[in-house]
């Protein structure tokens, strides 16, 4: 939080507001919980074609192995709005809400505000008969709790995160940790062992050649 925001904070009046900016699929949803409010080149409203935002709960930070989690609540104008904002395209959308101070006088934001979440939406949740819908929103820290077994040096990674690489096309298997221009054990002299021909470096030492750990592999 800034200089200028602390201060305007800490004045007779305080006229405290939350900006909360949806980067939806086919859209931006921008929203003001005090009127209307122009922030960074955009126009925050307390109504938008999407609906309006219900009251914000305060933020807390995840216990233990749990991470910060979000509910937006969103009470769109109709039925097919509602079924446009739950639509499975949004996942993975970027939610971020700010609490920000505003001159009562000039409507204009003071200083910079302080950002409250930032992080994605996960899923939806709708109750039609309050014309209500729920995004529940996770953080980035949230995906470091995922199993990520599939996350390993095979070629079908590979090829995901590098389209079109095809250098390891033919790396199948590798389920222990391996060293890199390393194919035995201890050495020695402390290092590893070299898995080469044999001829350079510290011989074959006792070591496991590159040819046994193909087979192995």
């Amino acid at each position: 939080m800034d200089s200028a925001s602390i201060a305007a904070r800490s004045g007779p009046a305080v006229w405290l507001v939350q900006l909360v900016k949806w980067e939806a699929k086919g859209f931006t949803g921008l929203w003001c919980s005090g009127g209307y409010v122009v922030w960074n080149g955009e126009v925050y409203l307390d109504r938008t074609p999407q609906g309006v935002i219900g009251e914000l709960p305060p933020f807390e930070d995840g216990i233990d192995g749990q991470t910060t989690r979000y509910n937006l609540s969103i009470f769109p104008p109709d039925l097919a709005v509602m079924a446009d904002i739950a639509d499975r395209r949004h996942q993975k959308t970027r939610v971020t809400i700010w609490d920000a101070v505003m001159d009562a006088e000039s409507g204009q934001i003071i200083g910079q505000p302080d950002r409250l979440f930032g992080g994605y939406v996960d899923l939806p949740r709708i109750f039609p008969e309050k014309m209500e819908v729920i995004l529940e929103c996770g953080t980035d820290e949230a995906l470091l709790n995922e199993p990520n077994e599939q996350r390993r040096l095979s070629h079908s990674h590979h090829s995901h995160i590098w389209p079109g690489e095809q250098g390891l096309i033919h790396v199948t298997g590798l389920g222990r940790k391996i060293f890199w221009r390393s194919t035995g054990g201890p050495s020695a002299s402390g290092g590893y062992v070299s898995g080469g021909g044999g001829a350079s470096g510290g011989g074959m030492g006792g070591g496991t050649t590159s040819r046994e750990v193909s087979q192995a592999l």
